[in-house]
C-alpha cells in the first residue's frame, strides 16, 4: 500500500511537470497573464498556475484510486479520497474563476504596452467578501461524508469527541474557507506561498505515516509530488504565476488533509505563519500587500513604509534583501513551525 502512494506521488510529480509544458504557452496564448511586479523590468507572466498543480492532484488520485479498487486491497478510504478531489478541485476552480475575472487580456502589442505601464489593469475580480462565500460551496462534499464520530487530539491532554453537527457545519467550512483564504493573503513573491505549503504538507505526511491514517498520508504525499515539480515553474525567478487557482487549492488542501487525517492540533501549529498574516492584514482592514518595490540593486523595499502588515513586512521594511532571500526565509521560518509541532503532537 506504501508503494502505491508513492507511487501516486510519483504521477502527480510527473503530471504537474509535463502538463506545464503545454499550460504555461496556452495560458499565454489566451492572454490570461498578469505582470510580475517584484522585478525591474516587470515581465509578464502567464497567470493561474493552480491550473497545473490540481491536473498534478487529479492524476495522482486517480491513479491511486485505480490501484486500491483493481490491484491490491488498501486501508484507504476511496470515497472519501474521491470526495476530497472534488472539493480540492472545487476550491482551485473558484480562484480560477478570479484570476479570469482580474486577470485575462489579451496578449497584442497595444495591451502589452497597456500592462508594462499600468498594474491597475489587474486590480478586478471577485470581491474579498465572495470569496468565502463561493469557498464553502467547495466544502460541501466533505460535508457530506460522516466517517465516524470525530475527534480532536490536543497536545497535553488527548483525544476530545465532539459533536458531529457541530463538527460537520461548523468546523469543516471555517477550516476550509480560512485556510484557502490566509494561504492566498501570504503571497506576492515568486514561490511564497509553494515553498511554504510544501513544508506544511511534508509535516502533515510524515505524521499522517506515524498515525496510520493513510488516507490522509495518501493525500499528503500526492501535494508533496505536485508541489516538488510546481517548483520548477513558480519558483524564483517564475515562469508562471500562482493567481488565486493555486494559493486556494493549496489552502484548501492542506485543510482537508487535516480534517481527513484528524491532525487538528498539528494543523493548527502549521498555520500559525498564516495566523500572524491574518492579524497583520486585518490590522489594515486586509488592504495591505506583500510584494514589495524594486530598488536599483533588485533588493525589494515595502510599500508602506516601516509599518508591517504582513510578513514580508518584516523583510522589506529593511529594503535589504531581495525577493527570493525573503521567501527562502520565510520558508525556514515554517520549516521551525513544523520541526516544532511535529515534537509535540508525536
Amino acid at each position: 500500500m506504501i508503494l502505491e502512494i508513492l507511487i501516486a506521488g510519483l504521477i502527480s510529480f510527473l503530471a504537474v511537470l509535463v502538463s506545464g509544458q503545454f499550460l504555461v504557452p496556452i495560458l499565454a496564448q489566451i492572454g490570461l497573464t498578469a505582470q510580475d511586479i517584484n522585478k525591474r523590468t516587470r515581465p509578464i507572466l502567464p497567470t493561474s498556475g493552480g491550473l497545473i498543480f490540481m491536473l498534478g492532484l487529479f492524476a495522482g488520485t486517480l491513479a491511486l484510486i485505480f490501484s486500491a479498487n483493481y490491484i491490491v486491497n488498501t486501508e484507504i478510504n476511496v470515497q472519501l479520497l474521491l470526495l476530497a478531489l472534488i472539493s480540492a478541485v472545487a476550491i482551485s476552480m473558484i480562484g480560477f474563476i478570479d484570476d479570469l475575472i482580474g486577470g485575462k487580456i489579451r496578449l497584442s502589442r497595444e495591451n502589452l504596452k497597456k500592462m508594462a505601464s499600468n498594474y491597475a489593469l489587474f486590480n478586478g475580480g471577485i470581491k474579498q467578501w465572495q470569496k468565502p462565500v463561493l469557498t464553502l460551496i467547495a466544502v460541501l462534499p466533505l460535508m457530506m461524508i460522516n466517517w465516524g464520530t470525530p475527534v480532536i487530539n490536543i497536545p497535553f491532554i488527548g483525544a476530545v469527541q465532539i459533536n458531529q453537527v457541530l463538527f460537520t457545519l461548523l468546523f469543516i467550512p471555517i477550516a476550509v474557507i480560512f485556510s484557502a483564504n490566509v494561504f492566498n493573503m501570504l503571497e506576492g513573491l515568486n514561490g511564497l506561498s509553494l515553498q511554504m505549503g510544501l513544508v506544511a504538507f511534508i509535516a502533515l505526511g510524515l505524521f499522517s505515516f506515524h498515525i496510520q491514517s493513510y488516507t490522509a498520508f495518501a493525500i499528503a504525499v500526492i501535494s508533496v509530488g505536485g508541489l516538488l515539480a510546481y517548483i520548477y515553474y513558480g519558483s524564483y525567478p517564475a515562469k508562471i504565476l500562482p493567481g488565486d487557482s493555486l494559493t486556494y487549492l493549496i489552502g484548501g488542501a492542506f485543510a482537508i488533509t487535516v480534517i481527513i487525517g484528524n491532525m487538528e492540533a498539528l494543523g493548527v501549529i502549521l498555520l500559525i505563519p498564516w495566523f500572524a498574516e491574518f492579524i497583520l492584514k486585518a490590522r489594515r482592514r486586509f488592504h495591505a500587500n506583500s510584494w514589495g518595490i524594486v530598488q536599483r540593486d533588485d533588493r525589494l523595499k515595502s510599500p508602506h513604509g516601516n509599518k508591517i502588515y504582513s510578513l514580508t513586512h518584516i523583510f522589506l521594511r529593511t529594503g535589504r534583501f531581495k525577493e527570493w532571500q525573503i521567501v527562502s526565509l520565510l520558508t525556514v521560518v515554517e520549516v521551525v513551525v513544523a520541526a516544532i509541532g511535529l515534537l509535540i503532537v508525536w
